[in-house]
């Protein structure tokens, strides 16, 4: 009897802890993750039967909840990775940024033309990553209006850009915190720079009109006193020739000024025929090397031929105006004694393009903001009109090409001194070429 009343009390116990345990076995796979369990439920179990239809149907909902969150989640990765798509193929810079002033996504362009790495600047502050846009977002953040526009000017790879920046409010919803922003950037350098390049040559048309009609009758009034007073002077005639030699050689000197305001307002267009671009290179390179004994120069133009498209007579004045540029560097220089200037001409095949060194050990170029050079008068030379290399840029650009400054490499004369580099398309390469400039723009040469 005893032990039939053990066994009937272990039983009885066995089936009210059962279903228990089966709910403790199932909860246990549930927060695992596992939502597929579901617990066994008989009719006859009672108020436990009611309990496994409850969780059995909360279970159910989990798993419609989490299937709906999932789905949801595929979504918005579709539409980011769409988005990301579309923002890479923007030329402009794309800077998304929360209410609190935090980078939330930045594209390709941003990050080549702004010089700054996506994954490093996401989740940092605008203001910290970018200061001068940064400046710009506050403000337009500040303001009533939807958007807001400025332009702004700064040093990004050492060089000076300029940005138009736009700031403009995606959204107004409390439930998402509050605003979020769009930030859209174009670098605006080179339509600047074309903006100033046309108003200064119609400065230097206006300028060689008036100024080269007076200079030939004040050239010629002052050989003729100096030819018809020259000998009848006798009291200081010293004083008389050095005046009348300053009045000629002054108005010679301005006359050359106006001839290059002459020489960049009419720029005309190129000529082009197929030559081996070694001929305007030598001489070029000898006609300022004939006026330059002072001066070694060292040529390197291969062997083979480089063949291209081009006009002979600009390229040549191009390649004479950047050596020219060489040898007053090297006058300009402070020089150890003992030691002569250098310039070499070097001329290669560089894939498609023909490039053209032209190194000089002389003072150098200036370590920020050196592509201002190339912009009409600009130049760090006291007499300089700074229209020489705006010229240059113009007739390279013509032929499909493109200017860069550098300093010298090391292995000439330890580095000391500049290098121009010019890049020409051989012969049915002008594609190349614009992609060369393009890929200069997007970095910032």
């Amino acid at each position: 009897i005893v032990l039939s009343a053990i066994w009937t009390a272990i039983a009885v116990a066995d089936r009210l802890v059962g279903p228990i345990r089966q709910l403790i076995g199932a909860a246990d796979e549930v927060a695992t993750g596992n939502l597929d369990v579901s617990v066994p439920v008989r009719a006859a179990d009672g108020d436990m039967a009611s309990l496994g239809n409850t969780f059995n149907k909360m279970l159910l909902e989990l798993k419609s909840q989490r299937n709906e969150l999932l789905s949801a989640k595929d979504v918005i990765d579709e539409r980011r990775r769409f988005s990301e798509a579309v923002l890479s193929g923007v030329t402009a810079g794309v800077i998304g940024v929360d209410a609190e002033g935090t980078i939330t996504i930045v594209n390709r362009s941003a990050e080549t033309m702004l010089a700054i790495s996506g994954d490093v600047a996401v989740g940092e502050k605008l203001s910290v990553v970018l200061p001068h846009i940064g400046t710009v977002f506050e403000m337009g953040r500040n303001t009533q209006r939807r958007v807001y526009r400025e332009q702004v000017t700064f040093f990004r790879n050492r060089l000076e850009r300029t940005f138009n920046v736009q700031v403009t409010v995606e959204q107004e919803d409390v439930s998402f915190g509050g605003n979020s922003y769009v930030v859209t950037v174009d670098d605006i350098t080179d339509l600047v720079q074309a903006q100033r390049s046309t108003a200064w040559a119609d400065v230097a048309r206006r300028i060689a009109h008036e100024i080269k009609n007076p200079l030939t009758p004040i050239q010629l009034s002052a050989e003729r006193i100096r030819r018809r007073y020259g000998k009848v002077i006798t009291e200081d005639r010293e004083v008389f020739d050095q005046c009348t030699d300053t009045i000629i050689r002054q108005v010679e000197d301005i006359g050359r000024m106006v001839d290059e305001f002459s020489a960049f307002a009419r720029m005309p267009k190129p000529d082009m025929q197929t030559i081996d671009l070694r001929t305007p290179l030598r001489e070029a390179s000898f006609l300022v090397e004939v006026s330059r004994a002072d001066i070694a120069f060292e040529r390197d133009f291969g062997d083979e031929p480089l063949e291209g498209t081009f006009d002979t007579r600009l390229l040549t004045q191009a390649f004479g105006n950047v050596i020219k540029n060489a040898a007053e560097a090297i006058e300009g220089a402070e020089r150890i004694p003992g030691q002569h200037g250098v310039i070499r001409v070097r001329a290669r095949r560089d894939g498609a393009m023909i490039r053209v060194d032209v190194m000089d050990n002389g003072k150098g170029l200036p370590r920020d903001n050196r592509q201002r050079l190339l912009e009409p008068y600009m130049t760090t030379r006291e007499k300089g009109t700074g229209l020489g290399l705006a010229i240059v840029k113009k007739i390279v650009e013509d032929h499909g090409g493109t200017l860069e400054l550098h300093d010298a490499p090391d292995d000439f004369h330890e580095g000391r001194g500049a290098m121009i580099s010019i890049f020409v398309p051989s012969s049915g390469n002008s594609g190349v070429a614009e992609s060369k400039q393009e890929e200069q723009v997007a970095n910032g040469v």
